[in-house]
């Protein structure tokens, strides 16, 4: 995990974007159905955390395409590392991401829409997805570097995680060497996923959720005092 601390979109403390996204690959021969993801085919997921610069700091990828983004994190290294109760963040930082994501002291999610949000909750809501648009843009780079994420023609499945990973590092390799792809004009990446009601209490105790709820509000008031 990069430690470097930074600001983006006028959220201070960020250090990364997380989001999952679908590798497209072959009916596998067995137990397929498990590989269908929501949107009706086979993948394997990819989850990662990319920096503002749009290089990687954490991979996991091998969940089959119906795991869902919260069950995927929680089943990764990465969240053993974040709930340790040893911090491995710098203090005061946090990774951002979306609903489908818990709510943790060093994890920022936006406000539930429940149709009683204040209008500084919703400038926090628009401010947090703008600064996700890193892992987005990521995504979609990593894509149009490296084609054959987009449909893994590949016999021996246990055998893809390894290549995702391995194009995620060489991706890091060419932007650190200054070598560029442009973007193809609607290739955002699909990884979207749908708000998920139950992943923070699943994951978080009261407590611990009680202080990430408490340090949103604290980030979400200093958010709207600058920006007046």
């Amino acid at each position: 995990m990069n430690h470097c601390v930074i600001s983006v979109a006028e959220i201070v403390g960020v250090i990364g974007a997380i989001d999952g996204s679908d590798i497209a690959i072959k009916a596998p021969r067995k137990h397929h159905i498990s590989y269908i993801n929501r949107k009706g085919f086979h993948s394997i997921l990819l989850q990662a955390v990319s920096d503002n610069n749009l290089l990687f700091t954490d991979c996991y990828a091998g969940e089959v395409g119906s795991v869902h983004d919260a069950c995927m994190f929680r089943r990764s290294d990465l969240y053993s590392q974040m709930t340790s109760g040893t911090s491995v963040f710098p203090p005061g930082s946090h990774l951002i991401g979306d609903p489908a994501y818990p709510l943790m002291t060093t994890l920022l999610t936006p406000y539930k829409d429940d149709g009683r949000l204040t209008a500084q909750m919703n400038q926090f809501n628009r401010k947090l997805s703008a600064a996700r648009s890193s892992i987005e843009r990521a995504f979609a780079l990593l894509k149009c570097r490296f084609r054959r994420l987009k449909y893994m023609d590949m016999t021996c499945t246990s055998l893809i995680p390894q290549c995702i990973i391995a194009c995620c590092i060489l991706h890091n390799m060419c932007i650190r060497c200054g070598d560029t792809v442009e973007l193809e004009e609607g290739s955002d990446d699909d990884a979207v996923e749908p708000p998920t009601d139950g992943a923070v209490h699943s994951t978080s105790s009261v407590s611990s959720h009680r202080q990430a709820a408490a340090k949103r509000d604290t980030i979400c008031r200093e958010l709207s005092s600058r920006l007046r």
